[in-house]
């Protein structure tokens, strides 16, 4: 993990125009699809070209036709499945063409230390960024969710007291430098290893996002929350005291300053100045606000 965090780092972060799509699993692809549906729009709709990896998987002959048939029912006829499970798939040609020359990539749930034991090489994961950087909208629930981040969760235990062992961390594909992804986050009762996440890495920002949930991030730092649950934002940048360095394992880590959000549906939250915006209040029939 170290030196592959290093070199993300170290690298140059620039401004990237595609959107990032994050849900929190369970992102509707057999049933009313809204999220999907959404995904779709941002990538031009009907017009549009999705490349959909599931290497995080162990169905990946359901995980094909579920999505196949999900993009196709919201208008996307253009949709290419990619499966790999070895590193090597990482610099399969196909999947290099492919990924030149889609509006969006989709990265399918299972586990996100197998996913990126498959497609972290380097040529993948470089072309990913670069295009992401021009353009390209990614998206992933679940799993294929906390991959986005620079600093990912690989397996943690949400229930026990927060402590250093309630979470372990390696690279993901680094389109978010500054968010640490966790999902299923209420269902699973994640926030303590989330909140461990952010003591450790105080100037990075947690966000934790429920089951039919998601969160879309624009190239101006703006995370809109849509779907049926919450994203709960843990923000590190007021820390200003904690034990992380001195904390044992088994131990209780000590923290203040912590900052906490609970967003839901059109609220949004701005990544650079780290303030959140409530949604405009709705009309009446009458013309009246509520």
């Amino acid at each position: 993990m170290a030196n592959s965090l290093r070199s993300l780092r170290d690298a140059k972060i620039k401004i990237a125009r595609g959107t990032v799509f994050l849900v929190g699993g369970k992102d509707g692809r057999n049933e009313d699809r809204a999220l999907i549906d959404r995904f779709a729009r941002i990538c031009r709709g009907k017009q549009a070209r999705v490349l959909v990896i599931t290497s995080a998987t162990d169905t990946p002959d359901i995980h094909r036709k579920e999505y196949s048939d999900a993009f196709r029912k919201v208008g996307v006829r253009d949709v290419v499945i990619f499966h790999g499970e070895e590193p090597a798939a990482a610099d399969d040609p196909k999947l290099l063409s492919s990924l030149d020359r889609v509006d969006g990539v989709y990265f399918s749930g299972g586990s996100q230390r197998k996913l990126m034991s498959a497609m972290g090489g380097a040529r993948f994961g470089e072309r990913l960024r670069e295009r992401h950087r021009r353009g390209l909208h990614v998206g992933g629930t679940s799993a294929g969710a906390s991959a986005m981040s620079l600093v990912m969760i690989t397996q943690g235990e949400g229930r026990k007291p927060i402590q250093s062992s309630s979470v372990e961390l390696a690279a993901g594909f680094g389109l978010l430098p500054k968010i640490i992804v966790d999902q299923h986050f209420q269902k699973r009762e994640r926030l303590g290893r989330l909140i461990a996440a952010v003591v450790h890495n105080p100037s990075m920002v947690g966000f934790g996002l429920d089951e039919g949930t998601a969160v879309e991030i624009d190239s101006s730092g703006r995370a809109t929350v849509l779907g049926r649950g919450a994203l709960t934002i843990i923000d590190g940048s007021r820390l200003f005291a904690s034990s992380s360095n001195g904390s044992k394992g088994g131990h209780p880590l000590a923290f203040s300053g912590m900052g906490l959000h609970v967003l839901t549906e059109g609220w949004s939250y701005d990544l650079r100045s780290r303030s959140v915006t409530p949604p405009r209040p709705r009309k009446s029939a009458a013309g009246r606000t509520r």
